[in-house]
């Protein structure tokens, strides 16, 4: 395949070059070269790709253009250079002289401690555990008395009969107790004086003194000097030269090279047209843009999932280089996914965590939109909270078949016994790449709960 360069109508580098060469006249043909190799900016090589399930095409660049190009010239001017010239002057110059003077001999004197002990004599006082006693005294007995109740004495006599008698009560004592009874007691503390030795220090002033000898001490004294002579100066001097400057010309050269497109297929045979085009992003035709659209709407998804393009500048030449990477997906692979419907709305006030239990499978990835409304039995209803924010994240999440939502702090009003519960799931489709065509499945839907407090 071979790119068609539009528009056509460019000036041939003939046409250009006798613009330039003309006289001053002529200049306004140049201004009319510049313009119109401006508009070739938007000039698209552009070719079409009928997919029917192959893996690849290669497109072949091969087309003539009309470049501009900055070429060096030279033009007069006035240049300076620096001329050395000779100068008598003064100026003041720190010198630095020696002085000395004598200093005396001296005497340094100082007091330092001198530390004497001597030897003292103490007396302490040693004591130990004599040895123990054991102490003895006599227990006198105690009598216990008890009153002996009246009872009846029985016995048989000869005759085999029982004969009774009442004997009389009185009183019963008896001694118990008494005896010698010995304690062991420890033995008493025996104490006595002894003498020791011990010594005793004490700091004692005494002064030290140190001769010091006479001696002479120098330092250099800074003083000013006038100092005169030639000193070396410069000036500019202008002289007559060249400098050089640029101009745009334009030059014919080729566009060739190839663009290779790799089909991920995905065992998708669908047909569909494909628009593939290259486009120059600036008059030198220096960087160019590699971009694909579909001509038609296929039912499959279409993803560009890499572009990239290089541009080679030779004397004849400009050649390019790119690759394209195209890949379809059956649309119900990459649709978006909602649950059939939502219910069992539950809320705990000490957390503020709103939980909402979903029939079926989420998107891993999208947008929500939650408004919370009280419906109050007395008075009017109320907007409790109103939360925009994208799953997942901080606020919301889903976990085990549930939506969770964190409403902390954005409560503006109390729950209601009855509260509706508006939410909006938008699902984004988790595709790498440029999605070419989006898929016919709406991308949201619309819950209505009920919160019952």
């Amino acid at each position: 395949m071979v790119f068609n360069l539009q528009p056509s109508d460019l000036l041939t580098q003939d046409e250009c070059q006798f613009g330039m060469k003309g006289e001053r006249s002529m200049q306004f043909l140049f201004l009319i070269c510049s313009l119109l190799m401006s508009v070739s900016v938007r000039a698209q090589l552009e070719s079409v790709i009928q997919y029917k399930g192959q893996n690849g095409e290669v497109i072949k660049l091969n087309q003539a253009v009309q470049v501009t190009r900055p070429v060096p010239y030279q033009v007069p001017d006035t240049c300076y250079r620096q001329v050395p010239y000779q100068n008598y002057e003064c100026r003041n110059e720190t010198r630095y002289r020696q002085e000395c003077r004598w200093i005396p001999a001296s005497q340094n004197c100082w007091t330092e401690n001198e530390r004497i002990c001597r030897p003292v004599t103490r007396t302490r006082q040693e004591c130990h555990q004599g040895p123990p006693q054991q102490v003895c005294h006599e227990i006198p007995p105690r009598e216990i008395c008890e009153q002996k109740p009246p009872q009846q004495v029985c016995h048989t006599d000869p005759r085999g009969q029982r004969v009774c008698r009442s004997a009389p009560s009185g009183r019963i004592c008896h001694r118990t107790g008494g005896g010698r009874q010995c304690d062991t007691r420890p033995g008493q503390s025996i104490c006595r004086n002894v003498t020791y030795t011990d010594q005793e220090c004490s700091n004692y002033p005494r002064q030290q003194c140190q001769q010091i000898p006479g001696r002479n001490h120098c330092e250099n004294t800074p003083y000013q000097e006038q100092v005169c002579g030639y000193e070396t100066r410069y000036r500019s001097e202008p002289y007559a030269c060249t400098k050089t400057e640029y101009r745009d010309e334009v030059f014919a050269k080729t566009i060739s090279g190839s663009i290779d497109v790799i089909f991920i297929t995905n065992g998708v045979f669908e047909e569909f047209p494909l628009l593939v085009k290259v486009q120059a992003l600036n008059s030198k035709f220096e960087n160019f843009s590699l971009n694909a659209k579909l001509l038609t709407s296929p039912r499959s998804v279409v993803v560009v999932k890499e572009k990239n393009i290089q541009a080679t500048e030779l004397d004849k030449e400009i050649i390019i280089s790119g690759e394209l990477v195209i890949e379809v997906f059956e649309a119900q692979l990459v649709e978006p996914i909602f649950p059939e419907n939502m219910n069992e709305a539950r809320f705990d006030e000490e957390s503020e965590i709103l939980t909402v239990k979903m029939n079926g499978r989420l998107s891993q990835e999208g947008q929500i939109e939650l408004v919370i409304h009280s419906r109050p039995k007395f008075g009017s209803d109320k907007k409790v909270v109103e939360l925009k924010n994208s799953f997942p994240s901080s606020r919301v999440k889903v976990e085990n078949g549930m939506m969770i939502f964190n409403l902390s702090g954005l409560m503006d009003h109390r729950l209601a016994k009855r509260n509706d519960i508006n939410l909006k799931v938008v699902s984004s489709i988790s595709l790498k790449g440029e999605v070419l065509n989006a898929p016919r499945a709406p991308l949201t839907r619309d819950y209505l709960l009920n919160l019952f407090n």
